[in-house]
Parts: structure tokens; C-alpha cells; sequence
């Protein structure tokens, strides 16, 4: 018996709200003065939208599958190994990168959300489509990455900027669960250390995201999106046949 269109929007809508309170707690990262926790709370944040959307579509792929959408893709030792090479450059740069974060934040907060949002809405694209292969993960993060830094967000950004003026103590609720982020492990796959205040914020939030002008704005990333990845992949196809 197949599911009715209002259980199936309901469903979605509280995966969509999943992914919003996960990017008002990411877009508090850039209010944290520690060095490293920041990137911390953005890739916990970001496996905890990929957890969640891999359980509401009934995948049985584990989290670590699909680490490209979360994290690096070169592996445990590649990874680490990059991270203590550039360690006490990002350390000399942090108090500059802090200001210039705190300085964008009208600019960055909104985009934060946004890219959390569409990350997870890509990945449930993904995961409905037939010929989905976990293995060109790394390929789909790039034609992301692609096509978001490609797209003029521009209105939804001032209509996200706007309703945040609107919710008092929002920054505050976001940067104390940001904080929580930053010391779990593997928790953070099924729930995040939410508040009152985070919730109400990603609720106002969502109320943007459902105005007719920012779905069509987001089918225009598909799109995009669409196109990258078609293009990578048969890029890719041809270095192997050669």
C-alpha cells in the first residue's frame, strides 16, 4: 500500500527541518573562538544530514559510505596526515579567518544554511535515483561544491538575513549547540544537542525555504547539479577507458 501524499509531505518537511537546525548550528561555527572546532562542528553536522536522510530513504549504506558529503575523501591516513601538515598554518591564520568570518556573518550565515540544506536535499535526489553508486560520492561532492558556488542565492540570502533579525537569542541557542557539537562522537548520527531556540529558528527559517521563489531557486541548482555531475562522470569514465 503505497503511502498518501499528505504522510509523504510530512515526512519530508520533518527531514527538511532536520536540515535546517543542522545548518543554524553550522552557521554558528563561525562564532566559536576556537581554533579547529569550527571544521569540527561543520563535518558533525553535515554526517548527521547525511545519517538522517540515508534513514529516511531506507538505505542500508552506512554514514562512512558516503564521506565525501561530510568530509575528506582521502582516507584515515591521508587525511590526518594532511591535517597535522597544515595545522600551524591554519593556526597563524586563525585570529584573521575568525574576524573575517565574524565580519561576512550577514553574508555567510544565510549561505551556511542554505548549503547544509541543499546537501541534504542532493543526497535524497541521489539516493531515489536507480543507478546511484555510493563509489562516485567524491564526484557528486564536487559537482556540489560546482554548482553552489555558482548560483546567485542573493534574494533567499536577505530573506533568511531578515527573518533572523527577527528571532531573539537565536545566535546565542546556535553557538551553545554548536559548542555541544564540537564534544560528541558518534552520536551526532542520530540527534543533535538542540534548544528551544534552535528549533524555533530553524522553523522561521523554513518558512523561506517553502516560499515559491526559493523552490525555484533550488530546482535551478538541480539542474545544475544535474549537469555537473553528468559531466564528471564522463570525465572519469574516459581517464579509466584510457
Amino acid at each position: 500500500m503505497s503511502k498518501s501524499p499528505s504522510i509523504e509531505t510530512d515526512r519530508h518537511d520533518w527531514l527538511q527541518h532536520q536540515w535546517v537546525v543542522a545548518g543554524v548550528i553550522v552557521s554558528a561555527a563561525r562564532f566559536v573562538p576556537i581554533p579547529f572546532v569550527d571544521d569540527v562542528i561543520r563535518s558533525q553536522c553535515r554526517r548527521f544530514v547525511v545519517s538522517r536522510t540515508l534513514n529516511d530513504s531506507g538505505s542500508t549504506l552506512a554514514t562512512s559510505d558516503l564521506k565525501p558529503f561530510y568530509g575528506g575523501s582521502g582516507g584515515c591516513v591521508v587525511g590526518c596526515l594532511g591535517m597535522i601538515a597544515k595545522a600551524p598554518f591554519k593556526l597563524l591564520l586563525f585570529p584573521i579567518r575568525k574576524i573575517v568570518s565574524m565580519a561576512t556573518s550577514i553574508r555567510g550565515v544565510p549561505l551556511e544554511i542554505m548549503q547544509t540544506v541543499l546537501l541534504g536535499r542532493t543526497l535524497r535526489r541521489q539516493l531515489a535515483d536507480k543507478d546511484f553508486d555510493p563509489r562516485q560520492a567524491d564526484l557528486m561532492r564536487a559537482a556540489f561544491d560546482e554548482s553552489f558556488a555558482r548560483m546567485d542565492f542573493h534574494a533567499v540570502r536577505a530573506a533568511i538575513t531578515d527573518v533572523l533579525r527577527e528571532v531573539q537569542g537565536w545566535k546565542s541557542s546556535a553557538i551553545e549547540s554548536a559548542r555541544k557539537v564540537s564534544s560528541t562522537s558518534s552520536e551526532v548520527e542520530r540527534s543533535l544537542p538542540t534548544s528551544e531556540g534552535v528549533e524555533s529558528t530553524a522553523t522561521t527559517v523554513q518558512q523561506v525555504l517553502e516560499r515559491p521563489e526559493t523552490a525555484k531557486l533550488f530546482d535551478e541548482f538541480d539542474r545544475r547539479f544535474d549537469a555537473a555531475f553528468s559531466r564528471l562522470r564522463s570525465a572519469r569514465g574516459g581517464i579509466q577507458e584510457v
